[in-house]
This record gives structure tokens, C-alpha cells and sequence, in this order.
């Protein structure tokens, strides 16, 4: 399920030796060919959704699928985000009945969609990236199943009967990231968009930072580069987390810190009782020449009690930056 396919990058090595033409520019908010906007957003599946959960948002109404799907239609597509170019989404549940033909149709976007595995419970949600098809070329996907980490484990202590298969349980939480490798056309350069989202829970800051060193191995591993990558998501770890270090410690930049104060946006999960910032884009580093735009998160006074509220479909913010491509990149 994790195979690499060998012909992919010899169809590169073919596209870039041949005289492309040059794409006619699409309506996105980043004006230079070699720029593009990039938004990861966790857009709350309605699986987690009830309303004891979210006992702040009001009128209840706003909870109800049909209402947040027309809020989240909207808001994918509204002024504030502008024309996107690769969307990272995370709890995207009934993707076949509600997401599909709305990318494909409405947003005129490719999409690639890896469902979560099925081991710790029933849930049936997941991660997708969708691409704009004028600025955008599919080479290859690929779904990394967290459940596989358990194979990089060291469960050697034999001493305590059953410890093996506790220990794996632990670290079996179903979580999943969609992986495409994208050819931008303007510039001819490879590009690996990845939408993640890793285990939620505090206590189990280990199983995360697991996670996080499996996903980064497996995309370097499938891209056969740790160039190029773009990671967005829902880490569910804040900037001081050893999850966060890890990406840092190990080429990759955050494009949503702020150069001049060194700060992650100020919150990007809004409830009542935790506000904070958990969901980030990371870049492998030394092929982009510089983030152009950062998007701004909204004022807490409009987000009422907490999120979902009006005008917010989702507990989540979506965040987005645009980019624009060193020249040499393709090399």
C-alpha cells in the first residue's frame, strides 16, 4: 500500500527534458507564475460532531451537517482565502457523497483521498490534498497508514507477558496522510503535497512524535528527495512540542512563522477552554525563495464562545500562504 512506483520519476526526467508550453495563468491570488497558495484546514468531520461536544456554539443549528456543509462550500471559496491553488484537508468523512464531485466540479481541483484505517475504532474520516489542475500536473499518490509505525518499534522486552502487543495498541491510532507528487507546470518542478493529521490526545506526545519521524521517512523515502516537500495539517502539538522540534531539527521550515517575530499564528484550534495554535505548513528546505503572503487568522472577538460558530463551520481555522519558487528549483 506504501509502494513506491519507479516509473513516476523517470515520467519527470521525460517531462522536463520536453519543450512544455506554458500554461495559460489561472485566477490565483498569487500573481507570479512561480508563485502559489497553499491552505491546510481541518474542517471538523461530522462523525465528531455532537452537540454536548460543542455546547458553546449556538444556535444548534450550526452543528447540523447540511448547514456546515453550505458554511464550509462557502468558505473554501470565500474573499478571505482567495483563489487556493493546493488545499491540505483533514476529517473529511463520506468524501465519495459530499467532497468528491464539489472539488472536482465546483472547485475544478484534482484530489487524491486516503481514508483512516479501521483497528481502534469505526471512524471513517481522512485526509485529502486537491490541486489546481491549470497550475498543477499528478505524477504520482501515495496513503501512509500510521498503524506502520509499529514496525520501526523496539519491543524487545519480552519480560512482561502481553507487553508486545500493548505496546503496539498504543501506537495504533488509525491516523493517515494523502501524499501526491505534483509537476508545476510553469516552473517544471516536482512538488510533494502532503495532508496529515496526527493522534489528538496530550498524553500521548510520544505516539505523535512517532508518527511525525514515520511521515517524514516515508515521503523522503517515496520522493526519493527530502526537497521539494510541502506538509500541511493538523499536528495536534503546539510550537513548543517535541513534535514541532523534530520537524525543525530535521530541515524543515514552518511557513506560517512570522520572520520578523518568530511566531506561529496566534491560535488556529478556538474553544472555550483551548486556544491555541496546532495545525501548521512545514516546507523541506532551499527550494523556495521566499513566502510572499501569509494569511491572517481572524479576531477572537468574531469567533463568539469558541468554534464551530457563525461564520467558522469548523473548530479548526484554515490557514494558507502563498510561495513563490526559487528559479533554480528544478535542478
Amino acid at each position: 500500500k506504501n509502494e513506491h512506483n519507479d516509473t513516476t520519476h523517470e515520467l519527470f526526467k521525460q517531462k522536463s527534458s520536453s519543450n512544455m508550453s506554458s500554461p495559460s495563468p489561472s485566477s490565483s491570488s498569487s500573481s507570479s507564475l512561480s508563485s502559489f497558495r497553499i491552505c491546510t484546514y481541518n474542517v471538523l468531520a461530522q462523525c465528531y460532531v455532537k452537540s454536548e461536544w460543542f455546547s458553546w456554539t449556538k444556535p444548534k443549528s450550526l452543528l447540523k451537517w447540511k448547514t456546515r456543509r453550505e458554511h464550509l462550500r462557502r468558505r473554501l471559496r470565500d474573499d478571505e482565502l482567495g483563489k487556493v491553488d493546493v488545499f491540505c484537508l483533514q476529517e473529511v468523512d463520506e468524501f465519495e457523497n459530499e467532497w468528491k464531485e464539489f472539488i472536482e466540479n465546483e472547485l475544478n481541483m484534482g484530489v487524491f483521498y486516503k481514508r483512516r484505517t479501521q483497528k481502534s475504532n469505526d471512524k471513517k474520516d481522512g485526509s485529502l490534498v486537491c490541486w489546481n489542475k491549470e497550475k498543477f500536473e499528478l505524477l504520482d499518490t501515495l496513503g501512509v497508514e500510521f498503524n506502520e509505525v509499529t514496525k520501526t518499534l523496539d519491543l524487545d522486552i519480552k519480560e512482561v507477558e502481553g507487553f508486545e502487543e500493548e505496546k503496539k495498541r498504543e501506537y495504533e491510532r488509525d491516523c493517515v496522510a494523502a501524499c501526491v507528487m505534483l509537476l508545476h507546470k510553469a516552473s517544471n518542478v516536482p512538488i510533494t503535497c502532503v495532508s496529515t493529521h496526527l493522534y489528538w490526545d496530550p498524553a500521548k506526545a510520544l505516539v505523535k512524535l512517532k508518527q511525525a519521524e514515520y511521515l517524514r521517512e516515508e515521503i523522503e523515502r517515496w520522493s526519493q528527495t527530502k526537497g521539494n516537500i510541502l506538509i500541511g495539517g493538523d499536528f495536534n502539538s503546539l510550537a513548543t512540542s517535541d513534535v514541532y522540534k523534530s520537524m525543525v531539527e530535521n530541515d524543515y521550515v514552518s511557513l506560517m512563522r512570522d520572520n520578523e517575530t518568530g511566531r506561529e499564528p496566534e491560535y488556529t484550534n478556538v474553544t472555550p477552554s483551548f486556544t491555541e495554535t496546532i495545525d501548521y505548513i512545514f516546507s523541506s528546505k532551499n527550494w523556495i525563495e521566499k513566502v510572499t503572503h501569509r494569511g491572517k487568522v481572524k479576531n477572537r472577538d468574531l469567533l463568539f464562545d469558541g468554534c464551530p460558530c457563525e461564520g467558522e463551520p469548523s473548530d479548526h481555522l484554515p490557514i494558507y500562504c502563498d510561495i513563490e519558487l526559487k528559479k533554480a528549483a528544478a535542478n
